[in-house]
C-alpha cells in the first residue's frame, strides 16, 4: 500500500497525467516487480508467467512476450524464502528486545495513560498501583493504593515499576492499607459498643420499672387500715 501511494503521488504531481488514467500501468508495474522476500514477482507466483516490464516491451516489441515457469516449483521456493525471511526477522527483533523482568504480588507500578486521553502536558503514566495477583500471559491484576476495592487488569507492556525510594511510597501505601483495616475494625468495635450500651440501658429500664412497681405496692399496703 505504501508503494502504491508513492507511485500515485508521483503521477498526481505530473501536470500532464492523472492517477486514474495511469492505474493500468501502475498495476502492471507492481505485478512485474520482484519481491525482496519471495524472490519472484506477483505475476510469476500467480500465473507462472515471467512478464516483461513496460520498458523492455517498448524497446523490443517483437520479443517473446512471456516465459512459462514451473508454478509448483516457483511457489515452493517462494515459501522457503518467506520462512527464511520470517526467521531472520524474528532473530533481529529478539536481538534488540529488552529482557522483561516480571512483577510479583505486592509490587508497586505505574500504568501507561491512554493516548486518546492525553495532551502534550499530560502525564504519561498514572498511579501508583499495587499488584494484587499475577495472571497468565504477562498480565497482572492491580488495585489503587487509595484503599478502593476496584481492580484493573493490564499487560506487562503497559506497566512501569515504581522507582525505589519514591517519596516514601511504600510507607504511604502501608499506612493507607493499615488505616483501611483499622477503620474497618474500629467500625466493628463501635457497633459492638453501641449494642452493649443498648443492652445495658434496656436492663436499667427494666430494673427501674421493677423498683417503681415495688415502691407503689409498698405505699398501697401502708395506706390500708
Amino acid at each position: 500500500m505504501r508503494t502504491l501511494k508513492s507511485l500515485l503521488t508521483i503521477i498526481e504531481n505530473d501536470p500532464n497525467k492523472t492517477w486514474r488514467d495511469e492505474l493500468p500501468e501502475v498495476q502492471l508495474a507492481l505485478n512485474s516487480t520482484r519481491s525482496r522476500v519471495t524472490g519472484y514477482t506477483p505475476t510469476e507466483l500467480m500465473f507462472g508467467i515471467r512478464a516483461q516490464s513496460l520498458g523492455i516491451s517498448r524497446l523490443a516489441p517483437s520479443a517473446e512476450p512471456e516465459q512459462r515457469l514451473d508454478l509448483e516449483e516457483v511457489r515452493s521456493i517462494a515459501a522457503e524464502n518467506i520462512n527464511r525471511a520470517a526467521c531472520s526477522e524474528v532473530e533481529r527483533f529478539n536481538r534488540g528486545r529488552a529482557t522483561v523482568k516480571p512483577f510479583s504480588t505486592g509490587d508497586y507500578v505505574f500504568i501507561k495513560s491512554s493516548e486518546r486521553n492525553q495532551t502534550k502536558l499530560h502525564r504519561k503514566f498514572r498511579g501508583p498501583f499495587v499488584i494484587t495477583r499475577v495472571l497468565e500471559h504477562d498480565r497482572y491484576e492491580l488495585r489503587n493504593i487509595d484503599g478502593s476495592n476496584r481492580t484493573y487488569k493490564y499487560a506487562h507492556e503497559n506497566l512501569r515499576a515504581v522507582p525505589r525510594g519514591y517519596d516514601g511510597l511504600v510507607d504511604i501505601a502501608t499506612s493507607l492499607t493499615n488505616y483501611e483495616e483499622e477503620a474497618e475494625t474500629a467500625g466493628q468495635g463501635q457497633e459492638e459498643m453501641e449494642r452493649v450500651s443498648s443492652d445495658d440501658e434496656s436492663e436499667t429500664v427494666s430494673v427501674d420499672g421493677c423498683t417503681a412497681s415495688s415502691g407503689t405496692l409498698s405505699a398501697s399496703e401502708q395506706d390500708e387500715p
